[in-house]
């Protein structure tokens, strides 16, 4: 029984001894909870300030795509006056082809008649050249 007084009394003054060297004084206490409290409301600001970074930046992308699709509506809305314009250009093209057509038909039947005149014209003059001229009486 001794032996085990011995041994309670042994474990006794070691606990009281770590239980003592646990615990903090009030005022090492106190300053440690400030600290935390400190760190806790640096924290808290540092998390303000990345949220209300976040948020921008998130608005910023927002415009930009509201840009972009302003852009894209427009690239559209020109792809489709470049088709229009190419629609236009192929019928002005053929347009073109009927009238150089029609002139080249027209030059070459003002040529017929020119010749045809021509031909008219020397017979007359051989004729002309051959008939004795008359004189005139009164």
């Amino acid at each position: 029984m001794k032996l085990y007084t011995f041994l309670f009394a042994g474990w006794s003054a070691v606990a009281a001894c770590s239980a003592h060297a646990a615990f903090f004084t009030d005022d090492e206490a106190h300053n440690q909870i400030r600290q935390l409290k400190d760190r806790v409301s640096i924290l808290e600001v540092s998390g303000k300030q990345q949220s209300e970074t976040i948020k921008q930046q998130a608005e910023a992308m927002q415009e930009q795509i509201k840009i972009r699709k302003q852009q894209i509506r427009e690239i559209f809305d020109l792809q489709a006056q470049i088709e229009t314009q190419k629609i236009e250009l192929r019928r002005l093209r053929g347009q073109d082809e009927l009238l150089t057509h029609s002139l080249q038909e027209a030059q070459k039947q003002q040529r017929d008649y020119y010749i045809d005149l021509d031909a008219r014209v020397r017979r007359l003059d051989k004729l002309e050249a051959a008939t004795p001229t008359r004189p005139i009486t009164p």
